[in-house]
């Protein structure tokens, strides 16, 4: 049978060439990467166990998506190889139908990939079996674990490529088609999972169009139990299901479309090609060629001296920018892929859905990318490089010319030089294109001066150098390695280490192509500090792009001479004194600049991997963990006089530490930390004491007083500190005092009393790994030793003494005393009015002040000049905060309050007591223009102003549950001052944008509300019950009991508390019929399953509605490895029944039922027609499910 020997023939092709078994190598490495990279580390801290079924099909997945860039050869050669190798006339003319023909291929391509990626499981057993993995991170071995993955996402994902590769590949002629397709692929399922499943927040969309299954195995991985993770088997079910149907058509359907396209003909020219083709001129007769006379030839003098050199690097640049923008990978596609950058930006400029104002800066951060980011939305721009490197290296061999373009008097730097230029022009027009982008979504969003300059500055003086020396690099590899699909794997596996070097052990940024220190714009301190040192690694990054042109230039293939020893020999005789010259100055540039870089990371800085920093941590505590829990004095006032040097970039600070001994019994030592990144030149204790250890490396000492301190008794310690800013780490420069935005905290320089515990490693591999003993991340809720208040935890009074530039504000804690100009330089003196917990900033630039009252407190807005779009919004959230708190919880302790703003990325807040910072980006929010109609900022601000009560003043024990007493409390607090602003309406919209997923999808697996500690239960969870609970109590209850914890606690020293003190006020205040709904929601991990359908209505007596609806109802507690016990449910809960939404969908009825277990139907009247009716309208119950709690009303008997 035809079809049978074509397949032989192809597969066994195919199978004989060494790339095939390279490819099958590189998939073995990346799952062993993968699954040692990626998951060994959470394996080690018990999440999962390493080789549990969804662990191994998460990474067979990951392995699938980079699989598609390197796969593409098998597809196209099967497909394009006749065409390409010129054989076409022969096998379209053989006895052959087109079914067999594209049958046999196609089969054989399919059949070779299913066998290459069975590297996948072969590669996971291997490592789990043979690298050195501990045996309690294993389950026993299942053959099922690795043959699922494969049948359910491999093959059919073999099935798709393969189809979509094989049919552009016979479509186009053209094996570097199915490239393309691979790319496509892989951009497509990068994009479903970063737009439509994060982005638009549609995760049933995102799990039905993925082509590779990405996403439906993420989500597997989020929200399966520990006991499923382990144990449950992956199963084509449910949405995988369709999926795999769905793409399974599209393959089958592109493939049937392809048979019907293709044909046994020549390949014809393309349009360009066609529009060149001119009829021939008749031959003139033979008469006409014979002279008379010899004719006079002009006299031809060849130039080839440096100006025909530079001429021909022009002419060829310019033909190689057209070869590559006229391609179908070429400016239409740069243009489309801006074009959708364009249309996105706006949507993407968003903080928690809020609006931001169309800031050049803060919207130049989400087009730029640093060339050793992984996962960065430009991924596929270095994807298109790599690929246009290999065409213009292969240009002429592919097209037949290799041989006549060898012989050509042209120097070989000529045609390196000439195609990186060429390639350069096409990334110039990118980055064009790119700002046209920003400034027109700049434009769309409103902003009326975009800043041209800065566009400038970033995209062509920052992030187009990365693009170029990517270029560079991408056209020496194809240049060493002489096979232009090798090629193609190898500078991907080259990518793929430069964005995941860390992760591999490589952390030093000079061993690392193209990496640097990072750079980061704000609007208060501009590029600085970062641009120093980014110019210096882009330096040292030059230095090697000439010596990686010189040595592509010396090993440039021309003619046939293609061996290794061949051009190494050409290389030789190729060594010129220009050459010399060149890498001369590469070498000497690179010496000057790694030598300045190394001096700078090394010398003026410490450098210390990831590996020696926790060997630092384990070394700390196996030294001194003996004085963990060492009773100290308490710190009583602190007395500062600090100066800064903005312009120097440099700081001084003298203090004193008042410290009271406010134990039981007297106090032998001090033991004292200084803080690393500064130097502590000067410790004094005001009382005879002995240096026992003076540990520099580990910043501890220790003295012994020669008279014990009694109970009661003082001491002071006196200490000194500078600061300078001189050089950089491999990190970058700090910008702790810059120009402009000067922002430090002071546990990050001042002295510290006692052992930190802090400074151990939490980690459990990284403990076991050091020898140490194995304890939870957090200490567990029942650790009374951690109850032990810790030295940044102690009330202090303050008052400090701050000078800085003369045109600059600087702010500490405190109320400012006095302020006065001395010898070129501003000092201001601050002091509390009452004790504050010892965490606090220092801030310092040329600022502006916004002010406001609220009764006796001043409000402060300490802002940047240009950023004052929403200062009236925030004072009025902070003084309808302190209103509704100070009624609520009790007084504000102090006269004034401010927030201060300081540079650096990301829109976050932190409230210290009286001060409360906040980043750059939360100044451009716009809540103005928010869709939802809701003021998102108003209720950040009031939930910062919250934590001058719940963190500040309730201070709280680093155990289990501490997030409740933060920011569970501080945001349900804003909840009640969202509800007195704007009313109950506009606090149901906020509840509503809050429930939405906070980071991830959560499993249902957890540990209860009192010993949860998680982003999503501290600020989701934890306000979400407490909300319920005074919905069901009373909100007077509830803020009752809030405020009994908080006297009662507040002024106590000793023990802090925990969330069972806050637990037995809330016990005390909830009546014996509703104790059950505060054990659900705090003591276990409850869920309810609430469900409404068939609402029907029919008009009754008097004008009323009667409405029946039918409810399904069940609760189960879920424990920490994810086994569900199904609970009786008897419980009060919410019938709602509402308007039309066009009429505000306001409730006709909302009042509490006993429901119970199963299906029930409730009937209900209501006064006016009903739209919409539900059971738990308003999602008191934590419901997995919230789309089926509410139907529409059916009318009608």
């Amino acid at each position: 049978m035809i079809l049978q020997r074509i397949f032989r023939l192809e597969f066994g092709y195919q199978l004989r060439q060494v790339s095939t078994w390279l490819y099958m190598l590189v998939v073995a490495v990346l799952a062993f990467l993968f699954l040692m990279g990626n998951f060994i580390h959470d394996a080690r801290e018990g999440y999962f166990l390493l080789n549990g079924p969804i662990v191994l099909a998460t990474c067979t997945v990951l392995c699938c998506v980079f699989w598609l860039l390197i796969g593409g050869a098998v597809a196209g050669h099967a497909a394009a190889r006749d065409v390409q190798s010129r054989m076409y006339s022969l096998t379209y003319t053989a006895p052959a139908s087109k079914a067999a023909y594209l049958g046999g291929r196609f089969l054989a391509a399919f059949s070779l990939n299913a066998l290459l990626l069975m590297a996948i499981p072969a590669g996971l057993l291997l490592t789990i079996y043979l690298a050195g993995i501990e045996a309690e991170l294993l389950v026993p071995f299942e053959a099922a674990s690795y043959l699922g993955p494969y049948v359910y996402l491999v093959l059919p994902n073999a099935f798709f490529a393969t189809a979509i590769q094989f049919s552009l590949a016979t479509l186009s002629r053209s094996a570097l088609a199915s490239y393309g397709g691979g790319v496509l692929l892989f951009s497509t399922a990068y994009l479903v999972a970063q737009f439509v499943y994060e982005g638009m927040n549609m995760p049933e969309l995102a799990t039905l169009i993925d082509p590779i299954g990405f996403t439906p195995v993420m989500d597997m991985l989020e929200v399966w139990t520990p006991i499923d993770k382990n144990s449950r088997q992956l199963g084509l079910e449910g949405m995988l299901l369709v999926n795999r149907f769905l793409w399974l058509g599209i393959s089958l359907g592109l493939l049937l479309f392809t048979y019907f396209r293709f044909t046994f003909t020549h390949p014809s020219p393309g349009k360009q090609e066609r529009n060149k083709v001119q009829v021939a001129p008749p031959v003139p007769p033979l008469e006409a060629l014979r002279w008379e006379t010899r004719a006079a030839l002009p006299k031809v003098q060849g130039l080839f001296g440096l100006q025909a050199q530079v001429y021909q690097v022009g002419y060829l640049s310019w033909k190689s920018f057209l070869q590559l923008a006229r391609s179908r990978s070429g400016l239409l596609l740069l243009a489309i892929i801006a074009g959708i950058s364009c249309l996105v930006l706006p949507n993407n400029m968003k903080h928690l859905g809020v609006p931001m104002l169309p800031n050049t800066g803060y919207l130049l951060s989400f087009i730029t990318a640093a060339l050793t980011q992984a996962g960065t939305s430009w991924l596929v721009i270095m994807l298109l490089t790599i690929f246009w490197a290999g065409e213009l290296v292969w240009r002429e061999r592919e097209a037949g010319l290799g041989d006549m373009a060898g012989v050509t008097p042209v120097p070989e730097w000529v045609l390196f030089l000439s195609k990186f230029v060429g390639l350069s022009l096409l990334l110039v027009v990118w980055t064009a294109l790119l700002m046209a982008a920003g400034l027109l979504a700049e434009l769309s969003m409103g902003g009326a001066r975009p800043e041209l300059g800065l566009y400038l500055k970033t995209l062509f003086g920052l992030q187009l150098v990365d693009a170029l020396l990517f270029a560079l690099l991408a056209l020496v590899v194809h240049v060493l390695v002489h096979q232009k699909w090798v090629g193609h794997l190898a500078m991907l596996l080259v990518y793929g280490f430069i964005t995941q070097a860390p992760s591999l052990g490589v952390e030093h940024k000079l061993l690392i192509f193209g990496a640097d220190t990072g750079w980061s714009y704000s609007d208060m301190r501009g590029f600085e500090p970062h641009l120093g040192p980014w110019l210096w690694f882009k330096g040292y990054w030059l230095a090697w792009a000439l010596l990686l042109g010189v040595a592509a230039t010396l090993l440039w293939v021309r003619g046939r001479e293609t061996g290794t020893g061949a051009r190494l020999r050409l290389a030789r005789k190729r060594f010129s004194a220009t050459t010399a010259l060149v890498a001369g100055v590469g070498a000497g540039l690179l010496l000057v600049t790694g030598g300045f870089i190394f001096y700078n990371t090394h010398v003026l800085t410490d450098y210390t991997s990831a590996s020696e920093a926790a060997a630092w941590q384990a070394r700390y505590e196996q030294r001194y963990s003996k004085y963990r829990g060492l009773p100290q004095p308490r710190l009583a006032k602190t007395s500062l006089q600090v100066e800064l040097y903005p312009r120097q970039q440099a700081a001084e600070i003298q203090g004193t530490y008042l410290l009271v001994n406010r134990h039981g019994a007297a106090l032998d030592s001090i033991h004292i930390h200084t803080a690393a990144g500064v130097i502590t030149d000067f410790l004094h204790l005001d009382r005879t004491a002995v240096p026992v250890i003076s540990d520099k490396e580990f910043g501890y000492y220790t003295y012994v007083l020669q008279e014990p301190l009694q109970p009661g008794d003082s001491l002071q310690l006196s200490f000194r500190l500078q600061f300078s800013g001189q050089g950089f780490s491999n990190k970058g420069a700090n910008a702790s005092v810059v120009a402009n935005g000067t922002y430090f905290r002071n546990y990050h320089w001042l002295p510290a009393l006692g052992y930190q515990t802090t400074l151990e490693l939490k980690e459990a591999a990284a403990r076991q790994a050091h020898g140490l003993a194995a304890r939870p991340k957090i200490p567990l809720l029942w650790d009374v030793s951690a109850r032990q208040e810790l030295f940044w935890d102690h009330k202090t009074a303050f008052e400090a003494i701050i000078g800085t530039d003369e045109d600059q504000l600087a702010v500490v804690p405190g109320t400012l005393q006095q302020a006065w100009k001395k010898e070129g330089r501003a000092y201001y003196r601050y002091a509390t009015d009452a004790p504050i917990q010892n965490e606090w900033a220092v801030f310092s630039a040329r600022y502006a002040v916004h002010k406001a009252q609220w009764q006796d407190v001043a409000i402060q807005l300490i802002h940047h000049p240009g950023h004052s779009a929403h200062l009236e919004r925030t004072a009025s959230s902070i003084a309808a905060s302190l209103d509704y708190y100070s009624s609520q919880f009790g007084p504000y302790p102090y006269n004034h309050i401010s927030f201060v703003e300081h540079p650096g990325p990301g829109s976050g807040l932190h409230a210290s007591a009286i001060n409360v910072s906040y980043l750059e980006g939360f100044s451009y929010l716009r809540p103005e223009a928010d869709e939802r109609n809701l003021d998102f900022a108003f209720a950040v601000a009031a939930h910062e102003v919250a934590h001058q009560w719940w963190g500040n003043q309730l201070l709280y024990a680093h155990v289990e549950g501490a997030g409740l007493l933060t920011e569970s409390l501080s945001w349900y607090s804003a909840f009640g001052v969202v509800e007195e602003t704007f009313g109950q309406e506009h606090l149901q919209r906020l509840l509503a944008v809050m429930r939405t997923a906070y980071q991830t999808p959560q499993s249902r697996a957890d540990v209860p509300l009192l010993r949860a500690h998680s982003a999503y239960h501290t600020y989701r969870k934890g306000p979400f019950a407490l909300y319920a609970l005074s919905e069901y109590i009373g909100r007077d209850q509830v803020n009752g009991a809030l405020r009994h914890l908080l006297r009662k606690h507040a002024a106590k020293t000793g023990d802090l508390p925990t969330s069972l003190d806050l637990y037995q006020e809330l016990q005390r205040v909830t009546p014996d019929s509703l104790q059950y709904l505060l054990h659900d929601l705090f003591e276990a991990n409850t869920f309810w399953d609430l469900a409404a359908s068939q609402v029907r209505a029919r008009p009754a007596q008097a004008g009323t509605w009667e409405v029946t609806l039918q409810v399904q109802a069940s609760k189960m507690a879920v424990d920490s490895m994810g086994t569900e016990t199904p609970l009786l449910l008897n419980d009060w809960i919410e019938i709602g029944i509402y308007g039309p939404a066009e009429e505000g969908a306001k409730p006709l009825y909302l009042r509490k039922h006993r429901i119970t277990s199963g299906k029930q139907s409730i009937t209900v009247l209501v006064p006016e027609k009903p739209a919409s009716a539900g059971i738990d309208p308003r999602h008191l119950m934590i419901d997995w499910k919230l789309t089926d709690n509410t139907d529409a009303v059916v009318l009608g008997n």
